[in-house]
């Protein structure tokens, strides 16, 4: 549909009207010989409709067959502009390096997206990338950019692999990271390891895959004991090394203590802010608010705005910078507000050290306290968890 209103516009178009006692047969003339019609509206012996320009004397005759008057309301399009701007050669100058300045802007690169794993820093990338000449305004070569895919990917050795797709001016950096390799047991070695307890406990179910247990049910075991051996012995009284894999349950204690002063500092948003903007320009950036950044105390949220045309961004952003002002206030806790405070800071613990497949909360003993103007949560945890921690042993072949 845009395609056809912008061959339209190109062509041009003319809205006109048919005034007469029979307008349907001038509807029916247009019919058999192929005028194309659109936007048609007839009442009261009046006939409206559109019609290209180039189709304009073919509609005045068959209005003139009908006996029918013909009445051009308004023209449009490309040819009616020319026709009226056809003094203005400015204007058509204009149009026309307009034209070209687009053409050969679209030849640049003004937007870079960068998708990074969580291991690797976007901002890293984006420096990287600059030296090497890829950067927000940079002219677009397909050639370069394979060189740059590779140079990125052998400079960084958290990379796995880069990909750059450049669509219009939009340019899309994928990434992916490397797996990390134990250098001492790679695939050309053996790879040989036991599992060593990390917390003190009383064994409560062993379950191992590959290795031989130390230890058995209802045996007490200390941080760093050995756990499963990765030496495995068989029945004929040789020996094999083995990648300990397994899990060791045991019943651990664990004593958590949590504190919150009873007076403290806390910044206070208040209603006082500093505005700027800036413009970038075919990556040029230049003020439009002419003042310096705030002193200390405020706090700055940043808004960037990219125009973009069918699905291209414009070499033009706009950057909003607003900072608010925030006070220190000094304030209490009370018992409950203290209470609260550290019953969710616990609740938060629990949430990501205890609670998880390898480990449960048999049982806890909570006590809260004030003293010397602090309030002190502690939490004496009976817990059963895998206490199984892998170490490597270094073979040489």
């Amino acid at each position: 549909m845009l395609i056809v209103l912008f061959l339209r516009w190109i062509f041009g178009y003319f809205d006109f009207i048919v005034k007469g006692r029979f307008p349907e047969r001038f509807l029916n003339l247009a019919s058999r010989n192929g005028l194309n019609l659109w936007n048609m509206q007839g009442e009261m012996g009046e006939l409206r409709a559109t019609a290209k320009i180039a189709d304009k004397s073919m509609a005045e005759l068959f209005a003139k067959k009908t006996e029918s008057e013909f009445i051009v309301k308004k023209e449009h399009g490309l040819p009616y502009l020319c026709k009226v701007y056809r003094s203005r050669l400015g204007l058509l100058a204009g149009l026309i390096i307009g034209v070209a300045l687009s053409c050969w802007l679209s030849g640049f690169i003004w937007n870079i997206e960068i998708n990074t794993p969580p291991q690797i820093n976007e901002y890293e990338i984006r420096e990287q990338l600059r030296d090497m000449g890829f950067y927000e305004g940079t002219k677009y070569n397909s050639d370069e950019i394979e060189n740059i895919e590779r140079q990125l990917s052998m400079n960084d050795g958290r990379i796995s692999w880069v990909s750059i797709n450049v669509f219009g001016t939009n340019a899309f950096v994928e990434l992916s990271a490397k797996i990390d390799v134990d250098k001492d047991n790679n695939e050309n070695k053996t790879v040989v390891s036991n599992l060593k307890s990390v917390a003190d406990g009383t064994i409560t179910k062993i379950n191992v895959h590959n290795g031989t247990a130390v230890v058995g049910v209802g045996d007490g075991v200390r941080k760093g004991q050995l756990l499963v051996s990765g030496i495995m012995e068989y029945t004929d009284g040789t020996n094999v090394l083995a990648d300990s894999e397994g899990a060791v349950y045991a019943k651990t204690s664990r004593t958590v203590t949590l504190s919150a002063p009873k007076q403290y500092n806390k910044p206070m948003a208040v209603d006082e802010y500093v505005y700027k903007k800036e413009i970038c320009f075919f990556g040029i950036n230049l003020p439009i608010t002419f003042c310096g950044n705030p002193t200390e105390g405020y706090y700055k949220k940043e808004n960037k705005l990219k125009p973009t045309l069918l699905g291209n961004s414009l070499p033009i952003s706009i950057t909003e910078e607003k900072w608010q002002k925030y006070e220190t206030k000094k304030l209490t806790l009370s018992d409950a507000e203290a209470k609260e405070l550290l019953n969710n800071r616990l609740k938060l613990y629990e949430m990501f050290m205890l609670y998880s497949d390898d480990c449960t909360i048999l049982s806890k003993k909570i006590k809260f306290e004030e003293k010397n103007k602090t309030y002190y949560l502690t939490v004496s945890y009976e817990t059963e968890e895998n206490i199984c921690e892998k170490s490597y042993i270094q073979v040489k072949e």
